[in-house]
């Protein structure tokens, strides 16, 4: 009875440890997100913003001298010949604002469009050097928003709110397209990034009057593109690597972009530092060019954007054609059971009507076997028949899931070894029904999904006898009673070279 509790205790951790991985994990996620964005956002100082001063110098020096002195670091002063040199330069994003001294008032030029960070900063700043030196300050605000977008926050949230979508599609096309051949891995992601972008243009049009459709359309394509690829070559890697694209866009990528104020120039070093690089900043001050400052300082950008998407597609392909075309990894071969012909075939059961498989003629039978009852009577029919005629019997077992570790990576040991044991529960099964049919056989497992495995053992055993091409043996869909056909043997029909037998 003792023996029997601590047995019990000791089977406890093991089976809340997946669980206490994931509280672990999403704690530690939540902290890191509020770390970084708390960062970014709870006490935000400029950081070399580009300010563009006119004036004479004995004037503008007094004013850099004095804004330095109260702001170290905080602007990156830029001096233009005259107002119309300087509404020029933020006009082309060259800087966010520009100070002209000239009397009897001091004039500030700024963006709202460009953001309402800089702009607020720069009239702020400015407010207290006119205050002291007993001026009024003008401020002009040369881009403004739209009368429809009257903060300009929509640039932004264009963009976040394809964030998550492209995410979600990347992910879940790698899950779903797993035994898809390269291409159509590809095209996925791409359609779908396509069509975000038409939809998410149209809305924005329609909601908030942006205009210049089919350049957001693009631009929220090309964005979406560069999430969703590179998320589905690490799903398609390993599922649980998808944590790393969440973190890289969303838990670092939000903070990173200043979010809809534009306060990416206000966050510490090591956040500005990544801000060049990170798709969501990156395409949000794209938007914000095209709509308000027709197109000014995107083409690098753009580059960046195209770089995170061909990355991404690049590496979905590379790794899906990989995967489609790996060797199969296989199991011990049991030891062949001596011959023992006994003329006899099962009731109702034919063999295809494009192979000519006479008495004396050899067959080469390839049956996907997983223990289930139609897999039995499948392996059953096909060892009954080689006990009248010389032929092989190579049955194979497709080992293959959806995802093959929990997110948090704690069960990984706990679910490799119920896969095996599995297998070998299938493997003695396989050895069971051949053993009493007395024929000889070997047994594979593959790590494939099924028809990819059925099909990779025929292409090997013809090969290896291409006396008698092979004979492809399958059980009926044991999921739905009321279906002949499951989707394993419709998929082999489809690619099979080979004749296609299923067993009902």
């Amino acid at each position: 009875m003792a023996a029997r509790h601590a047995g019990r205790a000791r089977s406890f951790p093991a089976q809340f440890r997946p669980l206490a991985g994931f509280i672990v994990v999403t704690a530690a996620f939540a902290a890191i997100f509020v770390a970084l964005t708390l960062s970014a956002f709870h006490a935000p100082r400029p950081h070399d913003l580009p300010v563009g001063m006119v004036g004479p110098a004995a004037v503008t020096s007094r004013v850099e001298h004095a804004l330095d002195s109260a702001s170290p670091g905080a602007f990156d002063w830029r001096g233009y010949s005259s107002a119309t040199s300087a509404r020029t330069a933020i006009a082309q994003r060259e800087i966010d604002g520009a100070f002209v001294a000239s009397a009897p008032s001091l004039r500030l030029l700024v963006t709202q469009a460009g953001g309402t960070a800089p702009a607020q900063t720069l009239t702020q700043a400015f407010g207290v050097v006119a205050a002291r030196s007993g001026r009024q300050l003008v401020v002009t605000d040369v881009v403004p928003p739209l009368p429809s977008d009257t903060q300009a926050l929509s640039s932004f949230f264009v963009l976040l709110s394809v964030l998550i979508p492209s995410l979600a599609a990347g992910s879940g096309s790698a899950l779903a397209l797993r035994r898809a051949r390269p291409a159509l891995s590809v095209a996925a992601p791409l359609a779908m990034a396509i069509g975000m972008g038409l939809a998410a243009a149209a809305v924005a049009d329609g909601i908030a009057g942006l205009g210049h459709y089919w350049a957001i359309a693009g631009v929220a394509a090309l964005f979406s593109l560069a999430v969703a690829a590179p998320t589905a070559f690490l799903a398609r890697l390993w599922p649980p690597l998808t944590i790393v694209a969440v973190l890289v866009f969303i838990v670092f990528g939000i903070p990173v972009s200043g979010g809809p104020a534009n306060l990416a120039s206000f966050s510490p070093a090591f956040l500005r530092a990544l801000d060049p690089v990170l798709p969501l900043g990156v395409g949000a001050t794209v938007v914000r060019n095209v709509v308000y400052f027709d197109g000014h300082a995107t083409a690098l950008r753009l580059w960046v954007l195209a770089a995170w998407a061909v990355a991404g597609v690049v590496g979905l392909f590379l790794v899906t054609a990989l995967r489609h075309r790996a060797p199969a990894l296989t199991d011990p071969v049991p030891p062949r059971v001596p011959v023992e012909p006994e003329p006899a075939l099962p009731d109702g059961a034919s063999v295809p009507a494009t192979r000519d498989l006479g008495p004396g003629q050899p067959v080469s039978l390839v049956v996907g076997f997983d223990n289930s009852e139609p897999a039995r009577r499948a392996l059953i029919w096909s060892a009954d028949l080689l006990k009248s005629r010389p032929g092989t019997l190579h049955v194979v077992y497709a080992d293959h899931v959806v995802v093959d570790s929990d997110l948090s990576g704690f069960a990984h040991v706990e679910m490799d070894e119920n896969r095996d044991a599995k297998a070998a529960g299938v493997a003695q099964a396989a050895g069971e029904i051949a053993a009493a049919a007395g024929v000889p056989y070997t047994f594979e497992r593959r790590q494939a999904s099924p028809e990819d495995a059925i099909l990779s053992a025929a292409e090997i055993q013809a090969a290896a006898e291409p006396a008698s091409a092979p004979v492809i043996v399958t059980g009926r869909s044991h999921h739905a009673a009321h279906r002949v056909l499951g989707s394993v043997p419709v998929e082999l029909l489809h690619q099979s070279p080979y004749p296609v037998l299923t067993i009902t």
